[in-house]
């Protein structure tokens, strides 16, 4: 299986490479982010975090789809990781985001995040898609607004906690200036 690489103004959403391994792990694990992120709300051991990164790469093989890595074409670093998501269990097509505490405002999620829900409707032909939002993460809640998502309810996960279903619907996120960017940018490539 080829996994695709798509670029966006400042971003390259690109297949984990072997070396992206350690800047995963300390990206995951930093307290901000796992407050976020993790089911619980502390940062994983680095052993789970390996694992859940082998487990992101290999889901290309059980699915065909995956998280991207998210690349910052000016440095080459990775700041990230964006894209669908859907584990045995899960309520349903996600498109998810997590950039690394130290990206954080500078607009990566929006933009990578866009990417990713053009590229599920373009190749996988979904239509709508969820995120899965902790309530207390307004940093997501708003990356979600932004691609016109709205609240369609509740999950309760097998961790403890509520999880906020927002669903992205191809019709009015195309309405939204996070698709007219991403296809303004996408018009101006070579």
């Amino acid at each position: 299986m080829t996994i695709p690489t798509i670029e966006t103004v400042r971003l390259r959403l690109r297949p984990f490479k072997p070396d992206d391994a350690d800047a995963f792990i300390a990206g995951t694990r930093h307290p901000d982010f796992a407050r976020m992120m993790s089911p619980t709300g502390e940062p994983q051991p680095e052993g789970e975090v390996w694992r859940l990164l082998a487990t992101v790469i290999g889901a290309w093989t059980l699915n065909g789809f995956s998280m991207f890595a998210v690349e910052e074409k000016a440095s080459g670093a990775l700041v990230g990781r964006v894209g669908p998501w859907q584990p045995r269990g899960w309520p349903g097509f996600e498109v998810g985001w997590g950039i690394w505490r130290e990206h954080w405002g500078k607009g990566y999620a929006t933009e990578a995040a866009a990417a990713s829900v053009v590229w599920a409707h373009e190749a996988l032909g979904h239509d709508r898609v969820l995120h899965l939002i902790k309530p207390e993460n307004m940093p997501s809640r708003k990356v979600a607004e932004r691609l016109g998502a709205k609240i369609v309810g509740q999950w309760e996960p097998p961790w403890p906690g509520e999880i906020d279903l927002w669903a992205t619907d191809w019709e009015v996120f195309t309405g939204t200036p996070a698709y007219e960017r991403h296809v303004a940018a996408m018009q101006r490539r070579p």
